[in-house]
C-alpha cells in the first residue's frame, strides 16, 4: 500500500511539473480611466485625455496563455463589451513564427492566425463575450507558442474610422498608442500635459492608428466573407 501511495504521489509530481512547462500564460493590466480623445479644439485635432468616461472601450487587462496545442488571448474593460458598429476591440499576439489577431466588431469577428514562415498556413477562429470579456482561442500554427510581445487596442468612433470626427481610444500596454511621447506622458510632444495641439504627424496625428485600422478591417472583412 505504502508502494502504491508512492507511486501516486510521484505521477502527481511529474503532472504538476509537466503542466508548468507547457502552459504558458502572459498578463498585462492597464489603470481604467485612461481613454483618450481626439477632438478639435480651435482649428487643429489633437488627443487630450477623455473627460467622458468610456468604460465599455476603457481596457483594464490582456490576457494571453498557451499549453502547447492552443493560444488563447483575453481582452478585459471595464465595462460591457458592446456590439455596436461604431466600436471596436482588437489584440495581437506575436510569436518567432506565427502572428494571432483578435478582432471583434458589431457582433462578428475577424480573428485568424497566420504563419510567418508560410502565409497560407492559416486559423481561424470564434471569438467569446462574457460581460466585460472577449476570448478568443486558436490552434496552434506553427511550433512555437511563447509570446514574443502581445498587445490590446479598443475604440469608438462617431462614425468608425473617420478621423475628421471625435473618436475615443485605449491602447494596452500604453506605449503601443500612436500619440506616445518619449517622455511617457502619452501625448507625443514632450510637454508633460498629456495634450497634443499641433494637428499634424510629429506627434498625436492617428496617421499609423488609421494605416492600422485600415488593415485590421480590411483583412477582418475579407476573412468574413470567405467564412459565407
Amino acid at each position: 500500500m505504502k508502494i502504491y501511495r508512492s507511486y501516486i504521489l510521484l505521477i502527481g509530481l511529474a503532472v504538476i511539473l509537466l503542466s508548468s512547462v507547457l502552459v504558458s500564460a502572459e498578463t498585462q493590466t492597464d489603470p481604467s480611466g485612461d481613454v483618450y480623445h481626439w477632438k478639435l479644439t480651435g482649428t487643429a485635432w489633437g488627443w487630450i485625455p477623455s473627460t467622458d468616461p468610456r468604460p465599455n472601450i476603457d481596457i483594464t487587462e490582456l490576457t494571453y496563455t498557451s499549453d502547447g496545442n492552443q493560444i488563447t488571448i483575453s481582452l478585459k474593460v471595464a465595462g460591457t463589451i458592446q456590439s455596436s458598429e461604431n466600436i471596436a476591440y482588437w489584440a495581437w499576439v506575436n510569436t518567432s513564427d506565427a502572428f494571432y489577431q483578435l478582432f471583434w466588431m458589431n457582433g462578428q469577428d475577424g480573428n485568424m492566425a497566420m504563419s510567418t514562415e508560410n502565409a497560407m498556413q492559416f486559423e481561424l477562429a470564434n471569438a467569446t463575450i462574457a460581460d466585460d470579456t472577449i476570448t478568443c482561442t486558436f490552434n496552434l500554427v506553427g511550433n512555437d507558442y511563447n509570446s514574443t510581445e502581445y498587445w490590446g487596442y479598443a475604440a469608438e468612433y462617431e462614425t468608425f474610422g473617420d478621423i475628421t470626427k471625435d473618436w475615443w481610444g485605449d491602447w494596452i500596454p500604453g506605449d503601443y498608442s500612436p500619440f506616445w511621447g518619449e517622455n511617457g506622458d502619452g501625448d507625443g510632444n514632450g510637454d508633460g500635459d498629456g495634450t497634443t495641439d499641433n494637428g499634424d504627424d510629429s506627434g498625436g496625428s492617428p496617421g499609423f492608428e488609421a494605416i492600422a485600422i485600415i488593415a485590421a478591417i480590411g483583412l477582418a472583412f475579407i476573412i468574413l466573407r470567405r467564412r459565407k
